[in-house]
């Protein structure tokens, strides 16, 4: 047990130290375009579903991808998984082409949202993008795929990730908070947690404890269920690992 925890937070180190390089910006070449948050992450998802079924093919998606605000490690992974069924920027087959924007938080230089490529009242994947801001500036720093039912009229989307922790984080994240570090597909996600009286909490052993009883703890690895919404996510229960 004692090396398992070792272990874990050796590895929610060194996922935080992705982190703060991903706040900085300092290994790659800086791509972000001047603009509001949401727009710069508005106009690049109406660019790319004005490339579906349009002339050029691969060729004009390549063209595209050169220009936009995405990290340099983001465009690489999205070239290299053209071809891919599930389009990673929408995060589902591109057979529909509605997009719809939530806001789950917006600071100073950095900002997340919810994009749904969606038609109807259901979809099953979306796409939280990450922007980082500088020097009045933004640049799309990560886009984590996440599945399930939306009901978009509700404003509430499912939320259901392990990872680590973390409650001494960097700014802008508020140390108030406890957040999730989690790995989605070789892409990296904070998320702060909220939590209400119905939240619960489940120990190794399989029992319901108080989230506030100091079972809470740096680097703890944990599964986390709950919902996104403007805040973060909205915890409903949080299972020791």
């Amino acid at each position: 047990m004692k090396n398992r925890i070792v272990l874990g937070a050796i590895a929610l180190v060194a996922i935080v130290v992705v982190v703060l390089a991903v706040l900085q910006t300092k290994s790659e070449k800086w791509n972000g375009v001047k603009g509001e948050s949401i727009d710069v992450a508005i106009e690049f998802y109406t660019g790319w579903l004005e490339l579906q079924g349009a002339e050029g093919g691969e060729d004009a998606t390549k063209a595209f991808l050169k220009e936009a605000p995405l990290a340099e490690s983001l465009k690489q992974t999205v070239k290299e998984n053209l071809s891919s069924e599930v389009d990673l920027i929408a995060c589902r087959p591109l057979d529909e082409v509605q997009l719809r924007t939530q806001v789950v938080f917006e600071r100073e230089d950095t900002a997340q949202y919810i994009m749904q490529i969606a038609k109807g009242e259901l979809t099953d994947g979306y796409a939280v993008v990450d922007l980082v801001g500088k020097n009045g500036e933004w640049q799309i720093e990560n886009i984590t795929c996440a599945y399930g039912d939306v009901a978009p009229e509700r404003g509430e989307f499912n939320f259901d990730q392990a990872g680590g922790l973390l409650k001494n984080v960097p700014a802008p994240y508020d140390a108030n908070f406890w957040h999730l570090v989690y790995e989605t597909e070789g892409q990296i996600g904070v998320v702060p947690l909220h939590f209400t009286e119905a939240s619960e909490c489940i120990t190794l052993d399989g029992d319901t404890v108080s989230c506030n009883g100091g079972f809470l703890v740096e680097a703890m690895d944990v599964h986390v269920y709950g919902h996104l919404s403007e805040e973060g996510a909205e915890v409903v229960r949080v299972e020791a690992q």
